[in-house]
């Protein structure tokens, strides 16, 4: 068992610049640190985490595009169904509007049927001056 911090850790030689060893020796006084060694630890752990970092960011950059883009498509096909079913009704009230005179159940499901169509052609775009049109034909 050890005795204390030192006992655990051996002692390695490590090579540096005489700029880097000044350097090591400045910042470890500035950073209020015991000694170099644990300036040098320190950036040893630093060092090691930062590419963990990296090498993560590697592997889920991609993972997370995936999994965010699949839920952006899934999204935009739900909103999509929603919206094309929602034209489909305003196309029909608009149809109904024009056609207030007199229907009946049949005469509604025609509409539903005639909106469902106008959507699909228009690709979900309500044009007003069409509905007013088609109405001049249909009092014709």
């Amino acid at each position: 068992m050890a005795k204390n911090n030192t006992d655990a850790m051996p002692a390695k030689s490590i090579r540096l610049t005489a700029e880097q060893w000044n350097t090591c020796d400045r910042l470890y006084k500035q950073l209020g640190l015991p000694s170099r060694n644990d300036f040098i630890r320190d950036a040893v752990d630093f060092y090691i985490a930062w590419q963990s970092r990296e090498s993560v960011e590697r592997y889920l950059t991609p993972a997370l595009e995936s999994v965010i883009g699949a839920k952006i498509r899934d999204t935009e096909e739900r909103l999509a169904r929603i919206l094309f079913k929602l034209a489909v009704d305003q196309n029909l009230l608009a149809r109904f509007l024009a056609r207030y005179d007199g229907y009946d159940d049949d005469a509604i499901e025609e509409m539903r049927i005639l909106s469902l169509n106008q959507v699909k052609r228009t690709n979900g775009t309500l044009d007003a001056d069409d509905v007013l049109i088609e109405r001049e034909e249909w009092q014709d």
